[in-house]
């Protein structure tokens, strides 16, 4: 493999609130280089500098307790909302001026854990979404996530466009749609995480193809190089993917792929505890300099796997690009 070269940044954003007892569960780059993390119990937005400065706070009020995904673009920031059922479009100030979804489409389904056997069919939106991007022509797609199997189209008001996706393995199926991207080529690319691949569909839903040499992706997005950058959960002792079967223990990493889904660079070690290396890479971001950031779900996790690391490590990693 050969690729771009990455070396942590010590320490970035330790002194961010709360850095080391709460889950991020997403993170952004905006214009102007600026981050976006998701904090979540309770929910909020948290902007800062490409140097972990805070600048603002968004959405303190508005939020629920527990939102997934968060966007930034131009004046405004969609965060989605999984608990909630629904997607916010918040402007500069934080105040709420887009919201849609009249979910949960599936009142039955449980509001927490991961429950696949449960999902019998795609249903309309939301029970439980994960993640929304906005395309270059406005639209905007939302995986819809814990709790269906299924992405969603909808134009720039909310109204519902379209929609595609049942449950299960062939193409165009899912099991945990976990987050979109559109890229540059209007191909919209879903982490289809329990399957073990990347999904490509066209605007309207037909794929066009499928990236497997990963596991678990959890957050997609390209950079300004081209190239797609991956956050990729942990396999587990015990754990039985729909794909393969029973899998080997390996952790979580961040891959780097080429256009063709082709791994360039492999990110982490089997030491979760060292820089550079992941207990659960569950969302990223990249920026115009091509410098990368990792969030974790890391309180969570270490509360259930309490040896994958000392508590003191940060909810968020940045990685800068060095050749």
């Amino acid at each position: 493999m050969s690729g771009p070269r990455y070396e942590p940044v010590a320490a970035w954003g330790g002194d961010l609130p709360d850095i080391r007892t709460k889950d991020v569960s997403d993170i952004a780059v905006g214009p102007n280089d600026e981050v976006y993390l998701l904090y979540r119990e309770p929910s909020f937005v948290l902007v800062c500098g490409p140097d972990g400065a805070i600048r603002r706070t968004l959405g303190r009020d508005v939020l629920g307790k527990h939102a997934h995904g968060v966007t930034a673009v131009a004046g405004r920031t969609y965060v989605v909302d999984e608990l909630e059922h629904c997607v916010r479009a918040l402007d500069g100030e934080g105040r709420e001026v887009l919201r849609f979804g009249d979910g949960p489409s599936d009142p039955s389904f449980p509001s927490s854990g991961v429950h696949l056997d449960r999902i019998t069919k795609g249903r309309p939106p939301f029970t439980r979404p994960t993640r929304i991007a906005v395309s270059p022509w406005g639209e905007l797609y939302v995986t819809d996530g814990y709790g269906n199997s299924r992405v969603h189209r909808f134009d720039p008001q909310g109204r519902l466009l379209g929609s595609w996706g049942e449950p299960g393995i062939a193409p165009g199926c899912f099991h945990i749609p976990h987050d979109v991207c559109v890229d540059s080529e209007g191909r919209v690319i879903v982490c289809d995480r329990e399957n073990d691949r990347i999904q490509l569909f066209d605007r309207e839903g037909v794929p066009a193809g499928q990236w497997t040499d990963l596991r678990r992706p959890q957050g997609v997005v390209q950079g300004a190089d081209g190239l797609y950058y991956v956050a990729e959960g942990a396999w587990r002792k015990g754990q039985v993917s729909p794909v393969h079967g029973p899998v080997p223990t390996a952790p979580s990493r961040v891959s780097i792929l080429d256009r063709e889904g082709r791994p360039l660079v492999r990110i982490g070690t089997d030491r979760p505890d060292e820089p550079g290396s992941f207990i659960g890479a569950h969302g990223i971001a990249v920026d115009s300099k091509g410098d990368i950031y990792v969030a974790e779900v890391s309180a969570s996790l270490l509360a259930r796997f309490p040896e994958l690391a000392a508590p003191s490590r940060t909810a968020v990693q940045k990685l800068r690009r060095v050749a």
